[in-house]
């Protein structure tokens, strides 16, 4: 429409809506540079004096977000720069009028907590929690479009987590505990999940990514990292899962140093993890990866027992892992629990494979029998 306009072949100008819906389509985009012509499309409309609203800022701020999230490290701080710097700009006009059609909002707020996570910046994490205490703040005093969601704590959260600061895992439970006590207060919609829990761990885990974090640092991220594990099995809603333990592995590998005192842990670590039937292939593998041959032969080989011919884990390690698997007996197809190799494979059976495939060629015939396609 612009370039038929520039050429004078038509008087049909695009209007505010056209740009809205334009920029709304670029933030569903899976394009990870499609942000380079959001702020192309916000000059061409100031030029026509075609005044954004808020859908369109809310629709550049999440293009920003997704784009950061999805393109290559340089670009990606380009992109979580952008987000916050159209926030600003929504801010004013917002301050312009009291009257303004552009009005922030809890979504705008936290797709820029999230943009600003990828930063991996100090200076970004405290941008992040300033902006979601502004929300706690515009929340408490009334403002329902402000309150805060649990994506605005987890973003802060791992806005933390990623800035190598030292003490970052610190500041990151402080916001954890500030999700807790708003919940608490009635806010549902920052109700604590098992991603929030898991966005602290991997705080804790990257407490090591700071060279002047001190040893006793460390160890305070690790004894964080186990109690927030405790406090989850002591909760209905958010109990550890597969995911929790390989997380709490990775914390030891990176806090503790090498020797018998993080093989210990490690051991412990993956026997809790096998007495809640949580064992899966990386939690396998990753144990296997950091610890002796001799641990690994005793914590898992001897405790293996035979299957089709192959060393297989206990059936008991795998019984939480929330899915079953189909096999063949000789009463007929059943389900157990998973069934892992000791070298971290899915073991699926020979017998169930060979009846799946008659099946399906029984099924093919029949259909060819009664003149159907393949």
């Amino acid at each position: 429409m612009e370039k038929l306009v520039s050429h004078k072949k038509t008087e049909v100008r695009p209007d505010l809506d056209c740009y809205k819906y334009v920029l709304i389509a670029m933030s569903r985009s899976k394009v990870p540079d499609v942000g380079a012509n959001v702020i192309d499309l916000f000059n061409t409309m100031e030029e026509d004096r075609i005044f954004p609203d808020t859908a369109c800022f809310d629709a550049a701020i999440e293009t920003f977000k997704n784009c950061s999230r999805r393109a290559k490290l340089e670009e990606s701080e380009t992109y979580a720069n952008a987000a916050e710097m159209m926030l600003k700009r929504m801010e004013r006009e917002h301050d312009r009028s009291s009257v303004s059609a552009v009005l922030p909002s809890s979504t705008t707020y936290t797709n820029v907590i999230l943009a600003l996570a990828v930063r991996k910046t100090q200076k970004a994490a405290i941008t992040a929690d300033g902006l979601l205490q502004k929300m706690e703040q515009k929340y408490a005093e009334g403002n329902e479009t402000m309150k805060p969601t649990r994506d605005s704590y987890v973003g802060v959260i791992h806005a933390y987590g990623n800035s190598g600061a030292e003490s970052s895992f610190i500041h990151a439970n402080e916001v954890f505990q500030r999700m807790v006590t708003q919940h608490s207060n009635g806010n549902e919609a920052v109700k604590p999940d098992i991603s929030a829990y898991h966005a602290l761990i991997r705080a804790c885990s990257r407490a090591s990514m700071n060279d002047s974090a001190s040893t006793e640092q460390q160890r305070q991220a690790l004894v964080l990292a186990i109690a927030t594990i405790q406090e989850m099995k002591k909760s209905d809603l958010n109990r550890p899962n597969s995911k929790t333990y390989l997380l709490l592995l990775q914390c030891c590998i990176q806090l503790l140093p090498s020797g018998a005192e993080r093989a210990k842990a490690l051991r412990s670590i993956f026997r809790s993890c096998c007495k809640d039937g949580l064992i899966d292939q990386q939690v396998l593998n990753e144990f296997q990866s950091v610890v002796s041959t001799d641990v690994y032969h005793n914590e898992v080989v001897h405790a293996a027992h035979d299957y089709n011919g192959v060393k297989a884990l206990p059936e008991s390690w795998t019984r939480n892992l929330g899915y079953r698997v189909r096999t063949q007996t000789e009463d007929g197809v059943s389900k157990r629990n998973p069934i892992i190799s000791v070298t971290g494979e899915v073991i699926a059976s020979t017998a169930y494979n060979d009846h799946r495939m008659r099946r399906r060629w029984s099924k093919v015939n029949k259909k060819l029998l009664q003149g159907g396609r393949m």
